[in-house]
């Protein structure tokens, strides 16, 4: 027997959470923790965020769907301060959490071309902007350093709005796809919608996923 936090996957059915922390939700109110907890990834729980057994009355299926993914890294290079920077970007990870808008809009901005401009800010923000993107999509490599991820040293599990589970420090027992994905910091679906199941593939964003189930019309 090993205490080491775990997290494993039910065919067709929730996230087996072993040994890990309580889950954070969006008011910042954290579960108390447990041995094992059940967390729903098919979107149907009446007791959002834990598993209720409703995948099996849905007929949630797990297994993901790889044959359309945009799944390459694109790279955006510049000078920040001074210094050569380049950001890597992996589209399939994105679970559109925005933090890099949010932190440093002048540097990311969806409206622009290319969306990513490192030129346009500050090297202490683009940094900032690595270690709050919770999904691993973006990267970054600074001179003539390696492209790295940066990631706090807190074991956690989050919940982003009608939107995914956000994990870092926990071990995960699935293979990971995504180029140049974290295994110290991902996001897990929870609407039951991702085509890179486990992985948050921004589904819910595309669909108007909310926390009740529904999907929003356009």
């Amino acid at each position: 027997m090993t205490d080491t936090p775990t997290i494993s996957l039910k065919e067709d059915g929730p996230l087996l959470v072993a040994n890990g922390p309580g889950v954070t939700d969006a008011t910042g109110e954290t579960s108390q923790p447990k041995p094992m907890i059940a967390l729903c990834r098919c979107g149907a729980s009446a007791n959002k965020p834990f598993c209720d057994g409703s995948h099996s009355k849905a007929g949630f299926k797990s297994a993901p769907d790889h044959s359309n993914l945009r799944n390459a890294a694109v790279t955006y290079s510049g000078v920040a301060d001074g210094v050569d920077v380049t950001i890597s970007y992996t589209p399939v990870l994105c679970t559109h959490a925005a933090q890099c808008q949010a932190r440093a809009g002048s540097v990311f901005d969806p409206r622009e071309k290319p969306w990513v401009q490192p030129d346009g800010g500050k090297l202490d923000e683009i940094l900032d902007v690595m270690a709050a993107c919770p999904s691993g999509a973006l990267r970054v490599s600074v001179g003539n350093a390696h492209e790295q991820h940066l990631t706090t040293g807190d074991v956690s599990i989050s919940i982003e709005p009608n939107g995914p589970y956000h994990v870092t420090n926990l071990a995960l027992e699935a293979e990971f796809n995504g180029v140049g994905a974290s295994k110290t910091k991902y996001s897990l679906c929870r609407c039951g919608l991702s085509k890179n199941k486990p992985f948050c593939d921004g589904s819910h964003y595309d669909a108007r996923w909310t926390d009740t189930g529904d999907q929003q019309s356009s």
